[in-house]
C-alpha cells in the first residue's frame, strides 16, 4: 500500500506541472482573468481557473493508479465498508471515492462559473449544499461524536448527522475560499495541512482495530498524498510572483476535499481527540473565517461580502511583504500541524 502513496503523490505532482500551463492559456483565451481592485493585493491581470490544474492532477493520478493497479489499489476499492445485509447493496471504498469525485466535480463547475462571470452568494451556497448531499448519499457522513470529557461515543440521529456533515463540509469550503488572498497562501496552507493529515492518518491506522476504519484511513492517506502532490505542482506557478490564481475553482475544491477527508479520516474514529485534530491543523483559515463572520455581523454587513479585514490584509497594511506574510503563515500552519501530530500520538 505504501507504494500507492508514493506513486499517487508523484503522478499528481507531474500531471499538475504539465497541465497548469495549458490551463493558463485556456483561461487567457476565455478571458477568465482576475482584475485588480482596491481590495486585492495584485496590480496586474492574472488568469484564474488554476484549480483545474489541481483537480486534473488529483483525479488523473487516481485514474493512473487504477489503470496500473499499483499495489492492489483495486483491491482496496472493492473492500465493503459495512456488514453485508441481504438484498441491500453494501457500500465499498469505491462508493466513497465515487461520491468524493462527483461532489468535487460539482464544486469545480461552480468555481469555474464563479471565476468567469460570478455567482450569487445564495446560488453558491445552495450548490455547495448539493455537493455535500452527494457525499452524504455515498455514505460519507458524521455518524457520531466522541465526548472529549467522558470519552463516550455518541451516535447522532440521522437528521443531526446530515446537518452537521453539511455544515462541516461547507465550513471547510468557505474557510479556504476566505484565506485565498495572496500568491500561494491558500495552496500552501492546505498543502501543509494535507501533509499533516497524511501523517496523522498513518498514525491512526496503527492505532485502530476495526478493519473498516483501517481501510477507510488507507483511502484517506492515499487521497491526501495525491492532493499534496497536486498542490505542490500548482505552487510552482502560484507562489509569488504568481503566474496564475487558483480562483474559487481551486479554493472551493481544496476546501471540499479537506472537509470530506477529515470526516473519513478522523470523525469516523472513536478517539476522544478526533473532533479537534482537523480544527487544530487547519487553525489559521478557521480562525480567519470565524473573525470575518463576527466582524461582518458587528458591522451589519452581509456575511458573504468580501472585505480587507483578513489576517494577511492586516499584516500587509503594517508593511509586511507578501512573501514574508505567506512564509509566516506557512510556519504557523506547520507548528499547528506538529501540535496535531503530537496530540494524535499522546491520545492514541
Amino acid at each position: 500500500m505504501e507504494l500507492s502513496y508514493i506513486f499517487g503523490f508523484f503522478f499528481s505532482l507531474t500531471i499538475t506541472l504539465l497541465v497548469t500551463p495549458l490551463v493558463i492559456n485556456i483561461a487567457e483565451r476565455f478571458g477568465v482573468m482576475d482584475r485588480p481592485d482596491p481590495r486585492k493585493v495584485h496590480s496586474r491581470y492574472k488568469p484564474r481557473w488554476g484549480g483545474l490544474g489541481i483537480y486534473f492532477g488529483f483525479v488523473g493520478s487516481l485514474g493512473l493508479l487504477y489503470l496500473l493497479n499499483v499495489k492492489y489499489f483495486r483491491v482496496l476499492l472493492s473492500f465493503p465498508m459495512e456488514k453485508f445485509v441481504k438484498n441491500i447493496p453494501t457500500p465499498t471504498i469505491q462508493t466513497y471515492l465515487g461520491g468524493i469525485i462527483i461532489g468535487a466535480t460539482i464544486i469545480i463547475f461552480l468555481g469555474m462559473i464563479d471565476d468567469k462571470k460570478g455567482v450569487e452568494p445564495l446560488t453558491k451556497l445552495l450548490t455547495q449544499i448539493i455537493a455535500a448531499m452527494v457525499v452524504l448519499q455515498y455514505g460519507i457522513k458524521i455518524v457520531g461524536i466522541t465526548n472529549p470529557f467522558t470519552a463516550n461515543y455518541m451516535r447522532l440521529p440521522i437528521i443531526f448527522s446530515t446537518v452537521i456533515t453539511a455544515i462541516w463540509i461547507i465550513g471547510f469550503i468557505n474557510s479556504v475560499n476566505l484565506v485565498d488572498g495572496m500568491d500561494g497562501l491558500a495552496a500552501g496552507i492546505v498543502g501543509i495541512t494535507g501533509i499533516t493529515f497524511f501523517i496523522v492518518t498513518i498514525l491512526q491506522i496503527n492505532m485502530q482495530t476495526s478493519i473498516e476504519i483501517i481501510k477507510g484511513l488507507k483511502l484517506v492517506a492515499l487521497l491526501s498524498a495525491c492532493l499534496v502532490g497536486s498542490i505542490l505542482g500548482f505552487l510552482r506557478y502560484n507562489f509569488n510572483p504568481a503566474k496564475i490564481f487558483m480562483g474559487d475553482t481551486g479554493s472551493m475544491f481544496l476546501g471540499f476535499m479537506l472537509g470530506t477527508l477529515t470526516i473519513i479520516g478522523t470523525l469516523k474514529t472513536t478517539a476522544a481527540i478526533a473532533l479537534w485534530i482537523p480544527v487544530i491543523m487547519f487553525g489559521i483559515p478557521i480562525m480567519d473565517a470565524g473573525f470575518a463572520i463576527v466582524r461582518r455581523l458587528f458591522r451589519k454587513q452581509p456575511i458573504m461580502k468580501a472585505d480587507k479585514g483578513h489576517f494577511h490584509h492586516i499584516l500587509l497594511e503594517r508593511g509586511w511583504s507578501q512573501k514574508r506574510i505567506v512564509i509566516t503563515m506557512y510556519c504557523i500552519s506547520a507548528l499547528l500541524g506538529f501540535i496535531a501530530i503530537i496530540l494524535t500520538i499522546l491520545k492514541g
